[in-house]
């Protein structure tokens, strides 16, 4: 009965009560975390953490450089001195000098000649001077009296002139006439030298041929006589010969049945020698004989060969005298009948010249008469106008010493140019030029406004915003060139960006970084501290807290 009840009643038995107990809890978490959930989603997000703020920037630092106020001034000739190779003849400065704006520094070598040009100048302006005094004087009495003196003169050459000319054209007219007989028994002479010469050379060559036909006749006569002559030798010792032959073949025979003897031992060596002796005398008879037949054959030859030459060299020779003589003709003929149409010729320029001469001096008469009268004309003219004063001469002569009091002034501004003169008070900073040298690309010294120095300092493009005219400055010299700190104020800044000059020491910095050049003004300490260190590196740190 208990049981069934318990089972009716699920949730009175302790297991019932744990079970309902989880089953609370469970939904209650559930709800929980829907509802941390719920929270979480819509719960505003917080703000973001603020960024850490960079420290604001209180100066920019630039390396620069170190130089005079309006930078360093290159002395040099002017241009037109440059045009010839100029050179410094004297130095009136050295490195470190103060100069005066204006001051000479050096001398050129022109100088001397631009100098007596000048004077030349001057002593032209004296000269125009007295011209204008002159034309203003008027003439001379004296001058008058020559002017008339002048006419008289040459109204008295005019007549002279008239009577030369007239006895030089008599004088040519009677050398015409004596020209032309003289021309005219030249030719008369060569043409009987030439007829004579003719005749002459005729005769030689007759003559030579003769000597021809009788050289030939006796020069065939000896070869003749020696033809005979070698015949009869050679018959005379051919018989010498024909008879020397038969001792010769006995003597052999004997000499030969001897031997034979003699081998037998049937003579005596003594007799069988004689035979042999025998042999041999008469062996050399023989060729004795034929020896002398060879060479009387041939003296004989030769005696006809040279008689031979003989003839032809003199049959060549007499042949060449009649050629020699033929061409001799020819060529004396020749020139004869040249020399006569020469003297033709001659004869006949001559006359011609002798016209011309005598035209020309008839033309030359009246030239001269027609010029000493126009002479006469002018001189008269003069003579009216010589004591006249006229307003254009005056101008004319005003002209002149304007024109050279112009060029007064110009040789004063090229004798100028010869003395280079500093253009700003300053320091001699270099001197590059020294007496007796060429001026090169680098002028002749360095100056510089050194009582005022300032620093070039090449800002990168990035810092040159903020930058501005009158903020303060700080220098240091970054190779100890000075100790300390030296200030300074900005005083002006660069317009364009360029390429960084002053390299630092740093082999790792930008060469090619963009920067602006800012000129620093020192103050009047540091100022004196840094008088001689133009183009110094120094490091700038320029303080942007104030302008």
């Amino acid at each position: 009965m208990g049981a069934e009840a318990s089972k009716g009643k699920p949730f009175s038995t302790p297991f019932g009560r744990v079970a309902i107990a989880l089953a609370v809890a469970a939904a209650l978490g559930s709800t929980g975390i829907l509802g941390y959930n719920i929270y979480v989603a819509t719960k505003p997000a917080p703000p973001p953490a603020p960024a850490p703020t960079a420290p604001p920037i209180l100066a920019v630092t630039a390396l620069g450089r170190l130089e005079p106020q309006g930078e360093v001034v290159q002395l040099s000739a002017g241009a037109s001195s440059l045009q010839g190779s100029s050179r410094v003849v004297e130095l009136r400065s050295v490195e470190g000098d103060k100069v005066k704006a204006g001051q000479i520094v050096a001398v050129l070598d022109n100088r001397d000649r631009l100098q007596a040009a000048l004077e030349k100048a001057k002593q032209q302006v004296k000269v125009a001077q007295a011209d204008l005094a002159k034309v203003q004087a008027g003439a001379k009495a004296g001058e008058i009296a020559a002017q008339r003196a002048d006419i008289a003169r040459l109204q008295a050459q005019l007549q002279g002139e008239i009577n030369t000319q007239q006895a030089t054209i008599a004088r040519l007219q009677a050398q015409l006439e004596g020209e032309t007989k003289a021309q005219q028994a030249k030719l008369d002479r060569l043409q009987a030298q030439l007829i004579g010469e003719k005749k002459a050379q005729q005769a030689k060559l007759d003559r030579l041929q003769a000597q021809l036909i009788g050289e030939k006749k006796a020069q065939q006569a000896k070869i003749a006589r020696l033809k005979a002559q070698l015949q009869g030798e050679r018959k005379t010792q051919e018989s010498t010969i024909a008879r020397l032959q038969a001792p010769l073949r006995n003597a052999q025979t004997e000499f030969e049945r001897y031997q034979q003897l003699y081998s037998q031992g049937a003579i005596e060596a003594s007799r069988f020698d004689t035979k042999r002796l025998d042999l041999e005398t008469a062996t050399e008879r023989l060729k004795e004989a034929q020896s002398i037949l060879i060479q009387t054959v041939a003296t004989t030859e030769e005696q006809i060969n040279e008689a031979i030459a003989t003839r032809n060299q003199t049959i060549d020779t007499v042949q060449q005298e009649i050629n020699e003589t033929r061409a001799t003709r020819n060529q004396t003929i020749g020139t004869l009948q040249e020399q006569i149409k020469e003297a033709i010729a001659t004869r006949n320029q001559t006359i011609s010249t002798l016209q011309e001469q005598i035209k020309e001096a008839a033309a030359t008469r009246t030239k001269t008469v027609d010029t000493l009268r126009q002479q006469i004309n002018s001189a008269q003219e003069t003579l009216n106008q010589i004591a006249e004063i006229r307003p254009v001469d005056v101008q004319a002569a005003n002209a002149e010493i304007a024109n050279a009091q112009s060029a007064v002034k110009q040789a004063q501004a090229d004798l100028e140019l010869a003395y280079v003169r500093a253009p700003v008070a300053g320091q001699i900073l270099k001197i590059h030029t020294r007496p007796g040298e060429t001026i090169g690309s680098k002028g002749i010294a360095e100056v510089g406004q050194t009582d005022q120095m300032f620093v070039v300092a090449e800002v990168y493009e990035s810092d040159i915003g903020k930058v501005r005219i009158g903020q303060p400055a700080t220098i240091t010299s970054e190779t100890n060139a000075f100790a300390g700190e030296l200030k300074g104020t900005v005083s002006q800044i660069g317009l364009q960006i360029g390429k960084k000059d002053i390299l630092a020491t740093d082999p790792a910095a930008d060469v090619d970084s963009r920067v602006v050049e800012v000129k620093i003004r020192l103050d009047a300490d540091a100022n004196r501290i840094v008088t001689g260190l133009t183009n110094s590196k120094v490091v700038a740190k320029i303080s942007l807290g104030k302008s």
